[in-house]
């Protein structure tokens, strides 16, 4: 269920026109998505919900008219707006945009393609710029997010959000904000001006992210440094060149690049079939505004950046190509050093290796929000706690019901209820207790190597299912993911000065750690990648642990703030029961995917200290300790 503007109220098994909804809202967002079946075609599609600024008539036929002006167009190489339908009346009147269901997967996964591969997927879509030039449109938001393939191979593009028409006056109109995606969009689209040659750089900017797995880096004027081009693009160092240039004019026509990009792929018949895994996301819309990839900031959306008409304007966000149950994640073909010889299948990986190297294995690939429709909304959040940590958020109304993480561990498994093996999978289940339920798996015959699955009510009031099946189809996912190999990657990886970089166990010294009677600070339990460290004390209860944390500051009522070797500090004494202290040492400072910031820190926690305030004195003392081991941000 739903509620949008006006009051409205949709819910599963309604129809909208001949659409009948089958499953839904998958993703937040001005627009919502649901799945839904063509009563009279019999054919499942996608319909987006467009929440408008102004519900008045005058504004749906408009939206009506240009979206439907968009249906006509086809191309076997562009995801298909089929239909746009208006359903009720008056102010609670909901418009919708009917589209194809693509049940392929983008290409917003981590990927290294080899460069003969990259150029035919750039080819396809290449031509399917030609067309849309040819019309007057430009896409506006050429990235790998906006593309998606099928199961036979086909690339497709996707999500006219930002797209508008180039030719004609008769559309144009001012104080439009235009939407792009920095990373990929082209020097003049930053000044409002983008024209057909923007969408051939977005695609020269894409391609060379699919081969070395990160957009091409910048310099003065959002111009991209040729010299620091990666040696990975191989054959495609020249079309990338001069689809990459500084002046719109001396870019090659989307056509020119789909000849060039043809005669590097060769005949599609001569690549082999692409891996297909399931959704580590549900595929979402380009945000507008995103990183400036130069100076490290957020480019807000502003008045200056006037464009004409948008085809589909504000939440209309049209052809999104939901493809949330198999997103696509690409074996590279070829060896480091860009070899055009393809090279075989990687091996299933052991038992020993599933989880790889901890700093880029990613817990978030685990997950698929897509798969709990029971609540209202599922939202992916990548910075709960801990850098092994990756979580979705069950919510009703806003509030968050049930949270849903996966945290890779460094034991091996734990005793439990039951085992059962599935494929390589072993998992254990344990019975819920304090409104939580954990499952634990790992590749059979791993050692050293785990992963938790846990499913916690934070308002049991309103779960909506008992919280072991909601841990059961959370582990599902993950035997799902686990069974094709090991885990895929993080992309992009940690920044530079990340914490995650560090090794908790450093941050504490043999002197600093005297402090606590009775603990060996060379015999510290470490936890998974290093990010965690847990000293115990053989002499007292005294229990020492530092660990990373991440995400917003914490709000207790009873926190207060402290500077400890120039870093900010924060005290939150019984935070973790009756006689703990923890604080945490703020290590730096990041903006998330959703545009919030949050913060890197370090947190020290105390417990079994005896005497009120001794928790909180030692656990002081030692942040601070930690503090001035931090390395300079």
């Amino acid at each position: 269920m739903i509620s949008g503007e006006g009051g409205a109220v949709v819910r599963r098994g309604e129809k909208v026109g001949k659409y009948r909804l089958t499953r839904g809202p998958v993703e937040g967002g001005r627009g919502a998505v649901w799945f839904a079946v063509d009563t009279e075609l019999g054919r499942p599609v996608v319909l987006k919900r467009a929440l408008l600024e102004d519900n008045s008539t005058a504004d749906f036929d408009e939206l009506l008219a240009e979206a439907r002006a968009l249906a006509k167009f086809s191309h076997p190489h562009v995801v298909t707006l089929y239909d746009a339908v208006r359903a009720g009346k008056g102010r609670k009147a909901t418009f919708w945009l009917v589209m194809e269901h693509v049940t392929g997967g983008s290409l917003d996964v981590p990927v290294k393609l080899a460069p003969e591969l990259a150029a035919h997927i750039g080819a396809q879509i290449a031509g399917a710029l030609s067309a849309l030039h040819a019309k007057g449109i430009v896409h506006c938001d050429v990235k790998p997010g906006n593309i998606v393939i099928t199961h036979d191979r086909v690339a497709k593009l996707a999500d006219f959000g930002a797209a508008y028409r180039v030719d004609g006056s008769e559309t144009i109109t001012p104080n439009g904000p235009i939407s792009l995606t920095p990373f990929y969009a082209a020097p003049e689209a930053f000044r409002g001006a983008p024209e057909r040659a923007s969408d051939v750089f977005s695609l020269g900017a894409t391609l060379y992210s699919l081969v070395t797995g990160t957009p091409p880096l910048r310099g003065a004027g959002r111009v991209i440094r040729m010299e620091a081009m990666s040696p990975l693009v191989g054959p495609l160092r020249g079309v990338l060149t001069a689809m990459l240039q500084r002046d719109p004019g001396a870019r090659p026509t989307a056509k020119e690049a789909r000849d060039a990009l043809v005669e590097i792929a060769g005949s599609p018949d001569r690549f082999p079939p692409l891996p297909l895994t399931s959704a580590t996301t549900p595929y979402t819309a380009t945000v507008a505004a995103g990183e400036d990839p130069v100076g490290g900031r957020r480019l807000s959306r502003t008045a200056s950046l006037v464009r004409r008409r948008p085809l589909l304007t504000a939440g209309a966000a049209a052809v999104t190509a939901l493809a949330v149950a198999v997103p696509l994640a690409v074996m590279r073909l070829g060896d480091e050093a860009g070899d055009d010889q393809a090279a075989p299948s990687p091996p299933t990986p052991t038992s020993t290796d599933f989880i790889g190297d901890p700093r880029t294995a990613d817990p978030c690939a685990l997950l698929n929000a897509g798969l709990f429709d029971r609540y209202e909304q599922a939202q992916l959040v990548r910075d709960y706690g801990n850098f092994n940590r990756c979580d979705i958020a069950l919510k009703e109304r806003g509030e968050e019901v049930v949270d849903v993480r996966v945290e890779l561990d460094a034991d091996s498994l734990p005793e439990g209820v039951t085992r059962r093996t599935t494929g390589r999978v072993t998992v254990v289940r344990r019975a819920a207790e304090h409104d939580e339920c954990e499952r634990a798996l790992a590749v059979t015959g791993a050692r050293d190597n785990s992963l938790r699955v846990t499913a916690a009510a934070r308002r049991p009031a309103e779960v909506k299912e008992p919280l072991c099946d909601t841990a059961d189809v959370a582990t599902g996912r993950a035997v799902t993911v686990l069974n094709r190999g090991a885990i895929p990657r993080r992309s992009p990886g940690f920044a530079p000065d990340s914490l995650a970089h560090q090794d908790a166990c450093t941050l504490l010294d043999v002197k600093a750690l005297e402090k606590v009677p009775g603990v060996d600070a060379r015999e510290p339990d470490v936890g998974y990648g290093r990010w965690q460290c847990q000293w115990k004390s053989t002499t007292s209860d005294v229990e020492v642990d530092l660990r990373f944390d991440q995400g917003g500051l914490p709000n207790d009522k009873d926190a207060r703030s402290t500077r400890l070797s120039g870093h900010q500090a924060i005290v939150l004494p019984a935070n973790e029961g009756p006689g703990t202290c923890r604080v945490e040492v703020v290590h730096r400072e990041y903006t998330g995917v959703d545009r919030v910031t949050g913060t890197e820190r370090v947190a020290v926690v105390i417990k079994g200290a005896g005497a009120k305030g001794r928790s909180c004195e030692l656990a002081t003392d030692l942040a601070g300790s930690a503090a001035a081991a931090l390395p300079p941000v």
